[in-house]
Parts: structure tokens; C-alpha cells; sequence
């Protein structure tokens, strides 16, 4: 009978030991997760205004792999919707054709966004020319690119804010050329890492 009992007491103290840990184990990562989840996550809008009609899906991927780069989870997030984001943009541009810092951090605020990257695509343009030179005899091809765009970012961590006119006219033997779309994903990519303090891509 003491045996049962002594059983019965040693449960019931390692039960009650259990409850008290439990409860602080609601206040600590659960396993070692990374305290990185305890950071607030902070929103992001990329916003394209595409002029030339021609921007595809492969090319929103590689500039969204360039904000990422900088703007990524836990501590950023895209948004999906850009709904607001547009709206802001849209009245940004009505008031001020070329933004500056004041225009970017009102934009980012009406867009719900801690950081606001805007891409206008004005052109792209990738064609063969031919040399009709009379000493060329085998008659070379290249390519000439033409890579216009106006970039604008805002990080409200820290108010900074960057932004660059990328006019890139190019002409170059055909299969060293580099496509315009590209062009533009480089020149975004470093002048997001430039803003932020990051190296060079």
C-alpha cells in the first residue's frame, strides 16, 4: 500500500513539474526556432509602370529577385497586392514627375509599405545591324540594346532614399550583347545594394 502511494505522489510531483515548465515554455522559441520570428515583418511594394508594352513574366521575376535580395523574409515581404501601392504611385507621379525623398516616404506611407521600390520602364529594345563597311568583307552582325528606365526606392528604416535614370545605348557583335531586360535587373540590383549599404553585384 505505501509502495502505491509513494508511486502516486512521485506522478503526481512530476506532473505538476511538467505544468510549470510548460508555462514557461510558452514565452521561448519552441525547439531553438531561430529568434528571428520574434522581429516584426515588414512590408514591401514593388510597383512596374510598364511603357513599352512588352515587360513579360520572366522579366518581373529577375527584377523581384533583385528587391528580394535586399527586402527579404523574416524581416521584409513582398506584397501581392498592389493595389493601394499603384494608387499612391499613380498620385505620386500626377503631383511630381520626378520624385524626390518627401514625394517616395508620402507614397510609401499611403501604401501601407516600410520600403517602396518604383521601376518605369520606358524602353527596351534589342535589334540586329548589319556593317555595309567597303573593307569588311565578311560582313559582321551585332546587336544594338537600348535599356530605359527611371528607378526610385524608399526605406522608411533609416529615411533613405536613392534613385538613378538608366539610359543605356548599346552595340555589340551578336552573342556579347547583353539583353536590355537584364540591363535593368543589374542596374536595379545595385542600386538597391547601394542604398542599403550592401557590395556590388
Amino acid at each position: 500500500m505505501k509502495r502505491i502511494f509513494l508511486i502516486l505522489a512521485m506522478a503526481l510531483f512530476l506532473c505538476s513539474g511538467l505544468a510549470g515548465d510548460a508555462a514557461v515554455l510558452e514565452r521561448v522559441p519552441f525547439f531553438g526556432a531561430s529568434a528571428a520570428y520574434a522581429f516584426e515583418t515588414k512590408p514591401v511594394n514593388f510597383v512596374v509602370i510598364d511603357h513599352t508594352g512588352s515587360v513579360t513574366k520572366a522579366d518581373m521575376r529577375g527584377w523581384t529577385q533583385m528587391v528580394k535580395m535586399d527586402y527579404h523574409f523574416p524581416y521584409h515581404k513582398i506584397q501581392e497586392d498592389n493595389t493601394k501601392a499603384n494608387a499612391a504611385v499613380d498620385e505620386m507621379f500626377a503631383k511630381n514627375v520626378k520624385p524626390d525623398r518627401e514625394a517616395m516616404a508620402e507614397a510609401a506611407k499611403n501604401a501601407g509599405a516600410s520600403a517602396l521600390v518604383v521601376l518605369v520602364v520606358r524602353n527596351m529594345e534589342e535589334y540586329i545591324v548589319h556593317s555595309h563597311s567597303p573593307f569588311d568583307y565578311d560582313m559582321e552582325t551585332y546587336v544594338r540594346t537600348v535599356a530605359y528606365a527611371d528607378m526610385y526606392a524608399y526605406n522608411s528604416d533609416g529615411n533613405k532614399f536613392i534613385r538613378r535614370f538608366l539610359r543605356e545605348a548599346d552595340l555589340k557583335p551578336m552573342g556579347l550583347e547583353e539583353h536590355p531586360s537584364d540591363t535593368t535587373k543589374w542596374t536595379l540590383g545595385n542600386l538597391l545594394n547601394k542604398m542599403e549599404g550592401k557590395p556590388q553585384i
